[in-house]
């Protein structure tokens, strides 16, 4: 909960497990919200929670209160207000059973100094929902109009104004999202934004905000939806990239509602964006997944003709040969179970290699490992094994195994860290035909340098020597899932 020096000095003076709502971190979003929204506005208001309608109020509603300010934080409402409770019960009840109210002009009779003084108060109660949809309180936007009634001014300038702050209030709740800020007419000048650690604050009208918050390739696409918006004078939503308050690239979700004059035409622009970088970045990994998968689903049926070539064209017992193929597919088959596993808590990496490229290879003399036992987690099992099907398969269309002498070596070590190993580990090809490096790099080849880069936050390079292809891998390797 976001919330001023001096407010934050106020809560802290209050006995809030007295009060029966707890210590304010174990508060309910929705009422963080209320408070959030009612603390950063100027205009008075006030707020009852709670089954005891516990008080809160902001920095413009407390000269309403007189001497009981700042006692009045946290206590119950009728406890507040208990001279004019009477009046003020019958509006409450009819808020908390879920229908709004309004009151204009309404003469009270306080105590708020030490003798009684006559009032008059235009104010509006308007229930408050927390995360269950129960209504669990009441949010108060008043104005003392005692002036006014003193000195005749005129109810029409009052009305306008209270009209005015309600409406801005409801487009701020509509818009329903984390990132607060208020827009001109024309979408030219941003007059307040909250970041909320997001996006950077903005505490004052601010031309060139696009250029501030917007990408360069973004801008042509928000542009047009602002303008979209303003002609038709209807609400503002769009999916964009945006510059996040640490200088890095997220993504929101931004949607305003415009304000309208009596003349309507658009005031200003309430809005909230709800930062949804996580979940881009989810919808980006899966698209990897889902074309990495039918990248293997290729390689795995040229594997399968690979192994059917190996196994019968020297073969002369037939019999034999189609039981060494079976004997194949079923590895292969494994392989491939170990790259969709999810259920692991740990493997050995050397029967993780073993599974993953031991049926590529139609001679186990042609495949040597070299290192330690090292156990890793599920995730980097799957990381590491799409690694070396990739190589495997290369090795078998390309390399050491596409000839009868070429030969495979994967060598490791491991050094202990605290929740893992600093793994260093080779794949060395010789024997087979002479290597070229390519023109260019096809899908398996930045899956490897890439994609395992990414998913081990380690260093991957292919080296194409004359020899054969080598590969390095230096890398975190974790022995707990997630790492």
């Amino acid at each position: 909960m976001v919330l001023d020096a001096a407010t934050r000095r106020a809560f802290a003076a209050v006995d809030w497990a007295a009060s029966g709502l707890g210590a304010p971190e174990g508060w309910p979003q929705s009422l963080k919200t209320v408070l959030e929204i009612m603390v950063s506005s100027r205009f008075p208001m006030c707020a009852a929670w709670g089954p005891d309608l516990i008080f809160f109020y902001n920095a413009a509603y407390a000269p309403f209160l007189g001497a009981r300010h700042p006692a009045a934080l946290g206590m119950p409402m009728n406890e507040v207000w208990a001279e004019v409770w009477p009046d003020l019960q019958p509006l409450i009840r009819q808020a908390m059973s879920g229908e709004a109210t309004w009151s204009e002009d309404q003469h009270l009779v306080m105590t708020r100094n030490g003798f009684e003084e006559d009032t008059w108060w235009t104010f509006s109660y308007s229930p408050l929902r927390d995360e269950s949809g129960a209504i669990a309180g009441f949010l108060d936007i008043c104005s003392d109009s005692t002036g006014k009634m003193l000195n005749a001014r005129t109810v029409e300038t009052k009305r306008a104004r209270l009209a005015e702050s309600e409406s801005r209030f409801r487009a701020l709740v509509n818009a329903s999202s984390d990132v607060v800020y208020r827009m001109s007419a024309d979408w030219q000048e941003v007059q307040q934004l909250d970041g909320r650690g997001f996006l950077a604050d903005i505490d004052g009208p601010t031309m060139g905000w696009i250029e501030i918050y917007i990408p360069e390739e973004e801008q042509p696409v928000l542009r047009a939806a602002i303008a979209k918006a303003v002609a038709a004078k209807s609400p503002f939503e769009l999916e964009h990239r945006v510059w996040q308050a640490d200088g890095a690239i997220g993504w929101t979700l931004s949607r305003a509602i415009p304000v309208l004059g009596a003349d309507g035409e658009i005031v200003e622009w309430f809005g909230m964006a709800t930062d949804v970088t996580e979940r881009r970045r989810k919808d980006e990994h899966l698209r990897l997944v889902v074309n990495e998968l039918n990248h293997r689903v290729k390689n795995n049926l040229a594997m399968v003709q690979s192994i059917a070539m190996q196994t019968f064209r020297r073969a002369e017992d037939m019999d034999q040969a189609a039981t060494e193929f079976s004997a194949r597919l079923v590895t292969l088959a494994r392989a491939n179970d170990l790259l969709t596993g999810e259920r692991w808590t740990g493997v050995d990496l050397r029967g993780v290699l073993l599974e993953a490229v031991g049926s590529h290879s139609d001679d186990p003399e042609r495949l040597v490992l070299e290192g330690e036992d090292v156990e890793i987690s599920a995730k980097s099992a799957l990381a590491l094994t799409l690694a070396a099907h990739e190589l495997a398969t290369n090795a078998v269309k390309y390399g050491a195994w596409s000839n009868a002498a070429g030969v495979v070596t994967i060598r490791w070590t491991a050094q202990p860290l605290p929740k893992g190993w600093r793994l260093s580990l080779a794949w060395i090809e010789r024997g087979g035909p002479p290597v070229v490096p390519p023109t260019r790099r096809g899908f398996g080849s930045r899956l490897i340098e890439r994609g395992l880069s990414a998913e081990l936050n380690g260093e991957v390079s292919l080296t194409f020597e004359p020899e054969g292809l080598v590969c390095r891998i230096e890398a975190r390797i974790g022995i707990e899932d997630g790492i």
